[in-house]
């Protein structure tokens, strides 16, 4: 590797390309602390900022051999960071500003009617997606959740094992959770709110 060191950054691409992942390390590091500090003056956030760098390095790790840079790899990386920042900027306003007029029309007045709508919407939502799981899942899951039942009373009722029950129902979990994580929020928000 320390006759590396002085290679060009398309000479370690071609090394990287295939398969040298000492070339890929030298890369990280002659550019790492560079991308982290353009990434850091944009979003004003150390952890975000590393967040980012992290990501594009990652993606660069794993297309390796797939790798198409047809422009200097310092400036592929900088496009991508800087494109990651940027995408990231936009989600954040978005969520904001999503919060902030959700804030405002909590703030106008009483909606204790609109609650009840966005609870039926959310738990619309949650069946719908519910739904979508694969058949034996669904059952397992409905019978923990609507009916209540016990591991061992879900085994029994469908010849399946306890563990196989609770694998059931933690992919299940799994597969609901990251679709209602802005639905939580909002939840949340409406409980600080009226209670």
């Amino acid at each position: 590797m320390k006759g590396n060191i002085g290679m060009s950054d398309n000479d370690l691409l071609t090394l990287f390309k295939e398969g040298d992942h000492a070339a890929f390390k030298l890369i990280y590091e002659r550019y790492w602390q560079l991308l982290y500090i353009s990434a850091c003056k944009i979003l004003k956030d150390e952890d975000e900022a590393k967040d980012i760098v992290q990501e594009v390095f990652v993606s660069f790790l794993n297309k390796g051999g797939d790798v198409d840079i047809s422009v200097a790899v310092s400036s592929y990386l900088y496009s991508a960071v800087r494109y990651k920042v940027f995408d990231f900027i936009s989600r954040k306003k978005v969520r904001q500003n999503h919060l902030d007029s959700l804030e405002d029309y909590m703030s106008a007045g009483d909606f204790s009617t609109d609650r009840a709508l966005i609870e039926k919407e959310i738990n619309a939502e949650m069946e719908k997606e519910i739904q979508n799981l694969p058949q034996k899942m669904k059952e397992v899951f409905e019978l923990s959740r609507k009916a209540e039942l016990s591991h061992r009373e879900i085994a029994d009722a469908l010849n399946i094992s306890d563990k196989t029950v609770k694998k059931q129902i933690s992919n299940a979990l799994k597969l609901l959770k990251p679709k209602f994580t802005n639905y939580y929020s909002i939840v949340l928000m409406l409980f600080f709110k009226l209670f």
